[in-house]
């Protein structure tokens, strides 16, 4: 009889702890912001542009910069932007550029 006692309090504090865990399961999932963010590394395409993030690295390693990559796949042109988070305020500048047949071409031996 006492044996019967502590396996069932025993499985009701499995049962207790396994409630739980899903309480806490369910409260992140819900108190999560249900806005998809685009982070560095997504790709989109549509019509004839791809575009493409990335995170960007200076020589410290404390730069909060992305690259943007433009391509235009009808004119076969790439575009690189950076964008810097200065405070508040986001800037985003042209890198470099140009089509892409000449770019490959300049680095090919």
């Amino acid at each position: 009889m006492m044996n019967d006692t502590s396996t069932i309090r025993r499985i009701q504090g499995m049962l207790f702890v396994s409630a739980g865990v899903l309480l806490i399961c369910i409260l992140a999932v819900i108190g999560r912001d249900p806005t998809p963010r685009v982070e560095a590394g997504m790709v989109s395409s549509d019509d004839s542009f791809t575009i493409m993030t990335a995170p960007a690295r200076s020589g410290t390693g404390t730069s909060k910069s992305d690259l943007l990559y433009v391509i235009d796949n009808h004119n076969g042109i790439l575009l690189t932007y950076r964008s810097v988070q200065a405070g508040a305020v986001t800037k985003i500048n042209l890198v470099d550029g140009g089509f892409i047949d000449y770019l490959f071409d300049t680095v090919r031996p």
